[in-house]
């Protein structure tokens, strides 16, 4: 497994297992949340709960957080990110699945109430993401075209 992102020396890190997808449409735009209450754009995803696996996750929370379905879904990698997050005031080690995958058809309204799907080019929003780690995965896609095919 890669790790990124800066480990503090005496800080105590919790971990959350998590699942985000880069998921394009046909205009290889790809698809994130707009979270107005905090003023946030986040990748499609997020953690992964008991009895489910990552891709199992990400089905789920693409549904719950855009109401959309997913195809041709291709896992890419395994991280590690060391990482504070503000708004919970914590310190976490982000361990996340990474999949591709393309947009499906439109299965239901979305649960997240406050999540507004957003269809962007990935190098016109990779500064804008939220988590630092959401910007270094796609970081990754846009400086290496790593995630292509």
């Amino acid at each position: 497994m890669e790790y990124a992102g800066n480990k503090l020396e005496g800080k105590e890190y919790g971990e959350r297992h998590a699942s985000y997808g880069l998921i394009f449409n046909e205009n290889e735009e790809i698809a994130v949340a707009y979270i107005e209450k905090y003023n946030m754009y986040n990748l499609i995803g997020g953690k992964i709960e008991e009895g489910e696996d990552s891709k199992e996750a990400l089905i789920r929370e693409t549904k719950e957080e855009i109401g959309y379905s997913i195809k041709d879904i291709k896992y890419i990698e395994h991280i590690g990110y060391y990482t504070y997050i503000e708004i919970l005031d914590k310190y976490e080690l982000a361990v996340m699945d990474i999949y591709k995958a393309k947009v499906g058809e439109k299965v239901c309204r979305p649960i997240e109430k406050d999540y507004e799907l957003v269809w962007v080019k990935p190098e016109e929003i990779v500064d804008k993401m939220y988590f630092e780690y959401h910007r270094y995965i796609l970081n990754k896609y846009v400086r290496d075209n790593k995630y292509a095919g």
